[in-house]
């Protein structure tokens, strides 16, 4: 089963690292697998995992049935570690230094994840150490704080850099 792999690189200032804690809910424009059919702002709850019907114990997190098809389209979340995650990848903050880098990971069958839409709550650490937790984007503006420890204002840009990749597996 075809495994995406969202790699994103944001703008920080004042900003070690990034990230999207495992709880929070992902939005998606996904499109059909083999048509030009799209979804857009389908929500992806990571705690919410339903039995896809005429499967035999497959879960997914989302699925839909695209017109004129029998079977349902479905995005399974991959968590590090857990079943079906691939051994070769690991996913990572979003720093300052790094190019696009790995943070999210799904398994597919009959639609690709295309689009995200970044909305929060996310998470940032400034360069003093401090954690924020309810790093967001609501308003469609930069996300921005004041870090009094290193007496540096802090930035991340709403506007994430982003590509899903085909993920493969290196034997």
């Amino acid at each position: 089963m075809p495994i995406y792999v969202l790699f994103a690189k944001a703008e920080l200032e004042g900003v070690s690292k990034f990230w999207v804690p495992e709880d929070t809910d992902w939005i998606f424009d996904v499109k059909h697998g083999s048509s030009d059919e799209a979804r857009a702002g389908v929500r992806v709850d990571p705690d919410e995992e339903s039995e896809v019907p005429n499967t035999k114990n497959t879960t997914a997190h989302f699925m839909l049935k695209w017109e004129g098809e029998k079977q349902f389209s479905y995005l399974k979340v991959l968590k590090p570690g857990g079943e079906g995650w691939p051994k070769n990848l690991t996913l990572t903050e979003v720093t300052p230094d790094e190019k696009e880098v790995p943070i999210f990971a799904c398994e597919c069958r009959g639609l690709e994840p295309v689009t995200w839409h970044p909305l929060g709550p996310y998470k940032a650490e400034s360069s003093s150490g401090t954690v924020y937790d309810e790093v967001g984007f609501k308003e469609d503006e930069d996300w921005c704080e004041y870090d009094e420890k290193a007496d540096e204002s802090m930035t991340v840009g709403k506007t994430i850099k982003h590509e899903f990749r085909l993920h493969k597996d290196k034997k």
